[in-house]
């Protein structure tokens, strides 16, 4: 859905979708499904909960994070995606599209009336490569003297395993209002709104236990 321009001004994201068909659309335009991105959001969360008390305060980010950087890697590298570290922000990047994506640890996903913060800090790097989510619009020879022309998104996963694919402005090294938000996983079973087929449904059986002999 497309924010209502009426919407108070601190609010800049141009678009908005929630939808899933809409979400699926979009994300196929990008070389990427839906299905994969949850994959990552998984194995992030996944590494999150092996954290026990005996850890450093910061080992579930730590943990999402790393692990959040290898599965959207492993999940997408290939003959589309490659990996890259521009500035030091662990990537992966499409240049046919001109699209690169990295990973964020966020305060709260799928919330349309408030905007992700980044659990950790933003860097001088990260925030030069989000210029391309402000300034896709300029003439191709200004995007090229500038650096300006490949647009970054985030996988962007909360604690509580929502999760969307974001195209965020950067201010004093956190994430400003977003150019464009998808929203990938409500963290929840009613993620995937198509029935489940008569073959996918679980198949209930009661072992037979038998007594060994002897």
């Amino acid at each position: 859905m497309k924010i209502d321009p009426a919407y108070p001004a601190r609010r800049t994201e141009q678009t908005l979708r929630s939808d899933f068909d809409d979400v699926e659309e979009r994300v196929k335009s990008l070389a990427l499904t839906v299905s994969g991105l949850r994959r990552v959001r998984d194995v992030a969360m996944a590494e999150r909960a092996n954290v026990t008390l005996l850890h450093a305060a910061n080992a579930a980010g730590a943990f999402a994070y790393q692990y959040g950087v290898w599965a959207l890697r492993e999940e997408f590298i290939g003959e589309d995606w490659t990996l890259e570290r521009p500035g030091g922000v662990e990537a992966i990047v499409n240049l046919s599209l001109n699209v690169r994506i990295a990973f964020a640890n966020v305060d709260r996903c799928c919330d349309q009336f408030h905007s992700p913060v980044p659990i950790s800090g933003k860097g001088s790097g990260a925030e030069r490569l989000c210029h391309a989510n402000l300034f896709e619009n300029l003439p191709v020879f200004t995007r090229e003297e500038s650096g300006l022309g490949i647009r970054l998104f985030y996988l962007m996963v909360d604690p509580a395993g929502r999760a969307e694919l974001s195209r965020p402005t950067i201010q004093g090294g956190t994430f400003g209002p977003c150019v464009e938000r998808n929203f990938v996983s409500f963290g929840s079973e009613d993620d995937d709104p198509a029935p489940a087929r008569p073959e996918d449904l679980p198949v209930e059986f009661k072992p037979t236990v038998t007594r060994r002999a002897g």
